[in-house]
C-alpha cells in the first residue's frame, strides 16, 4: 500500500491557503455586516426616534390645539384692529378736508381759530405723519368742548401739544395747539417680504 507524503514546503503552502481562506472568510463577514447590518440597525434607531417623537406629539395634542385656538383667535383679533385702524388712515394727507372739519368743530363750540400752518410730512414705522400749528381763543368752556370733540374724530390724529394763556381782562383764553394726523398707512411686512423678492 503506498502512502502518500507531503513535504515541508507543501504543507506550509496548504497551511498559507488555508489560512488566507480564513482570513478572506472573515473579510466577507465583515463587509456583509457593513453593508447590510449597520444600514438596517440604523434605520431601526431613526424608526424608533420618529415613534417616540409622533407619541410625544399625540400625547401633547391636546394642550397643542388649545394653543392653536388660543393663537388664532389673538390673530383674528389684531387683524381686525389693523382693518379698524385702515379705515381710520387715509392713503394721502387730506389736510384740507381735515382742517375744514377742524374748523367746524370750532365754530359749533364757539371757538374762534386762526393761523392753520400745516408742516411738512414726516416718515414713521408704517405710516407718515403730519403737524398742524394754530391759534384760537374761546371760553374754557369752549376749549374744553372742542378737544373733546376732536378725541371723537374717525380718523386718527392726536393731539400733541396745547398751550393756554391766561387773560385776565376777558372771559376767552389764546390758545396754541399741535395736531398730528396720520396718512399712508403700509404694512412693512408686505415691503420687506416683495424687497426679498426682489433680491
Amino acid at each position: 500500500m503506498a502512502s502518500c507524503v507531503l513535504d515541508a514546503e507543501t504543507v506550509r503552502f496548504g497551511r498559507l491557503l488555508h489560512y488566507a481562506g480564513v482570513g478572506i472568510a472573515l473579510l466577507c463577514g465583515a463587509a456583509a455586516y457593513s453593508c447590510l447590518f449597520t444600514p438596517i440597525e440604523k434605520d431601526i434607531f431613526n424608526v424608533s426616534v420618529r415613534i417616540d417623537e409622533l407619541t410625544e406629539s399625540a400625547r401633547n395634542a391636546p394642550a397643542i390645539n388649545t394653543e392653536h385656538e388660543r393663537l388664532s383667535g389673538h390673530l383674528k383679533a389684531i387683524r381686525a384692529r389693523y382693518a379698524a385702524l385702515q379705515s381710520r388712515v387715509p392713503a394721502s394727507a387730506e389736510s384740507g378736508s381735515f382742517l375744514k372739519y377742524v374748523s367746524d368743530i370750532a365754530r359749533q363750540q364757539n371757538l374762534a381759530i386762526s393761523e392753520f400752518q400745516p408742516s411738512r410730512s414726516t416718515e414713521g414705522d408704517g405710516y407718515t405723519a403730519m403737524e398742524v400749528i394754530f391759534n384760537g381763543r374761546g371760553s374754557f368752556a369752549s376749549i374744553c368742548s372742542f378737544f373733546d370733540q376732536l378725541s371723537k374724530l374717525t380718523r386718527l390724529s392726536k393731539v400733541k401739544d396745547v398751550s393756554v394763556a391766561v387773560a385776565d381782562d376777558s372771559d376767552e383764553y389764546p390758545l396754541k395747539a399741535t395736531l398730528v394726523i396720520y396718512f399712508g398707512l403700509t404694512d412693512k411686512r408686505s415691503d420687506k417680504a416683495k424687497e426679498g423678492g426682489h433680491g
